[in-house]
């Protein structure tokens, strides 16, 4: 009997990142060398140039930050440096993620046997298509043949709804991270998870929550001691690392307790005097502090419920996500916002990295299989067979399609599927003409069911076949994951030509004609033609996110390329949200697929000023333009920027 698939989930986050392994039947958390299921996302590089990943580098983030770093998915898809003075290196933000899924991957191998070759890797349900791309270069730095992607949410909701007995109705996931909050409004019908919608904040978490307290705690020095502590200056950088650490201790202390003291001994230095840290923090005082933070979180889930003509009364329940939720304050004030019961018997800091395992399996994702294993495969004794078959059904009946590839040894006439375990076989089904056939097979509920694959010829002589076996895992499943932000190309005239809209299923795939309104000369590489892609909701070119360019250059074209010419432009958005593009240019049959890398955004202080400076400016311009020519839609277009 063949081994069973396993498949592995890992939910890479901002603060701590999990691994998970679903055999079709359980879904088992992977521990750490250290026998932990939370693996810090922290990574430390000393001068030796050794890389130390999760708790043993997390020691280190108060006594040595400038070789030590966390929080780099906050810089997923920028061009953001980072630096380890001690080594003298930079590293990227995706090599550093690749750090860490290269230590859970070494985790999974020590649960495995073998390094898994697949898994199914967890992003924000708002990650742009740069961010993400970012996230799958990761994967692939540490050492994944294959990787799909799983927005945060939708893999809760995987879970939740794989515990739950008979899940139904509409479900709102409330996934608030340590650096990011999503919310996704869910259906369940007749075993098939669905994504209505989704909305978030990429810079709402945990964290704010942290520097809520710090702010307080400096609030309150200032007042007792008279003495002032800027988090601006950086004199008290090594402090403040210090003050934020023991808040996040006294947070979680206050989970359960009523007070919690915030000591710190000469914690500062001012003008040559240290100043102590020496406070008792009140669950009550956390709960005003942090009450805005949750509002702005309950926010953005009504405008996800209101944008789908819904209200709190229509929900089933809520399913709690991340490591934040599990303040008394924030349930209670959600519970009271939304109304809906919580899901119970979750936990809330693994349950991303367990619906990521979960969609694997609905993938076909079998972390045991490498490309070396499957051209083994491919030489077994036989004829093979090609194969089609849901690797995880909500229906209790699926059907297995199949054809006979053309090889050595004798041909099949009939084929069936027998189940391993009780000895229940379907029909054998003839093979047509072309060598294909049609099997229909009975599954046993919420289970893997293992079905041998028999072969006979015409005098109903056993024939050798491969594969030997499938497996289908009965179960919950999820339709097409929606597009998080709408994409489309940028016009001359500053416009914005929608391929894919906000919401819209993937996998997906758009042909328009343009017309160029440059020319470019035959054989010169120097003289480009871009065709940039954008990310974003409004119409406005410019007011959007350019995400990648494809770029036609002289030096591949057999003439001279006119202005007024037709390109036939193709885009391609996978299930895991990776963009790829091509662009035909009919009247030379010549295609162009080289899209430049994902541009990512600079971040710099004084290019946001600047940048939100002249769109005020522009803002301000239009508004008045409007309030002129009594423009009520065009004043409502400038709100909504606003």
């Amino acid at each position: 009997m063949a081994a069973r698939p396993l498949y592995v989930g890992i939910d890479l986050g901002t603060t701590n990142s999990t691994a998970a392994a679903f055999d079709g039947e359980k879904v088992t958390l992977v521990r750490n060398s250290q026998g932990a299921t939370l693996t810090p996302s922290v990574v430390r590089i000393d001068a030796r140039g050794t890389t130390t990943v999760g708790a043993r580098a997390r020691r280190f983030l108060e006594s040595d930050p400038q070789n030590t770093r966390a929080e780099f998915k906050r810089l997923m898809g920028t061009a953001q440096p980072i630096e380890f003075a001690a080594a003298k290196v930079t590293r990227k933000p995706e090599e550093l993620a690749a750090e860490v899924l290269r230590s859970l991957r070494a985790d999974v191998a020590e649960h495995l046997g073998a390094l898994p070759a697949s898994a199914v890797i967890s992003v924000p349900a708002l990650f742009e298509l740069p961010q993400s791309a970012a996230t799958s270069e990761a994967a692939r730095l540490a050492g994944f043949e294959r990787v799909e992607l799983i927005q945060e949410p939708v893999a809760s909701a995987l879970a939740a709804g794989w515990t739950a007995e008979e899940p139904t109705g509409s479900w709102l996931v409330y996934d608030l991270g340590g650096g990011t909050f999503d919310a996704s409004l869910l259906e369940t019908r007749d075993g098939l998870l669905r994504v209505v919608g989704h909305d978030g904040d990429n810079f709402l978490g945990g964290r704010d929550f942290d520097w809520a307290i710090v702010d307080w705690a400096l609030a309150e020095i200032a007042r007792t001691q008279g003495v002032t502590v800027s988090r601006a200056d950086p004199r008290h950088a090594a402090a403040l690392r210090k003050l934020k650490l023991a808040v996040e201790e006294v947070k979680i202390e206050l989970t359960r307790a009523d007070e919690a003291a915030l000591a710190i001994p000469g914690a500062f230095e001012v003008d040559g005097a240290r100043v102590d840290v020496d406070l008792v923090l009140g669950r009550s005082t956390l709960d005003a502090l942090c009450a805005p933070i949750i509002d702005r979180s309950i926010e953005v889930c009504r405008r996800l419920l209101a944008a789908h003509g819904l209200d709190t009364s229509q929900l089933a329940r809520v399913v709690l996500v991340g490591g934040p939720t599990v303040m008394p304050a924030l349930r209670a004030r959600v519970r009271d916002a939304l109304g809906a019961p919580f899901g119970e018997g979750l936990d809330p800091m693994t349950l991303v990295a367990q619906g990521a395992a979960i969609y694997a399996a609905t993938a076909g994702l079998d972390a045991r299989t490498s490309a070396g294993a499957r051209a083994e495969g491919a030489k077994e004794e036989g004829r093979r067979l090609w194969l089609q078959y849901p690797a995880m059904s909500s229906d209790l009946t699926p059907h297995v399609v199949g054809r006979v590839v053309e090889g050595p040894g004798p041909a099949p006439e009939r084929i069936r599927l027998a189940r391993e375990g009780d000895g229940w076989t379907s029909a054998e089904a003839p093979l047509d003409a072309e060598g294909a056939f049609v099997v229909t097979v009975d599954l046993l509920p919420r289970r893997p069911n293992v079905f041998r694959v028999e072969a006979t010829a015409a005098g109903g002589a056993r024939v050798p076949v491969h594969p030997r076996s499938i497996t289908i895992v009965q179960g919950l499943t999820i339709s097409d994951p929606p597009l998080s932000r709408t994409v489309g190309v940028a016009l001359a005239d500053n416009s914005v030509r929608v391929y894919f809209e906000r919401g819209a299923p993937l996998p997906a795939r758009r042909t328009f004609v343009h017309h160029s309104v440059e020319s470019v000369p035959k054989g010169s590489s120097a003289c480009v033609l871009k065709i940039p892609i954008v990310q974003g909701e409004l119409d406005v070119a410019h007011l959007c996110r350019v995400v990648g360019t494809l770029e036609i250059d002289g030096s591949g074209l057999t003439q001279a390329l006119p202005a007024g010419a037709a390109i036939e432009l193709t885009l391609e958005l996978d299930r895991g949200g990776h963009l790829s593009a091509r662009a035909l240019i009919p009247s030379q049959g010549l295609v162009f697929e080289r899209v430049a890398h994902l541009l990512v955004p600079e971040a710099a202080p004084e290019v946001l000023d600047a940048s939100l400076a002249a769109m005020r400016e522009r803002l301000a311009s239009v508004r008045e333009s409007a309030l002129r020519r009594n423009a009520p839609h065009a004043l409502g277009k400038v709100t909504y920027v606003e």
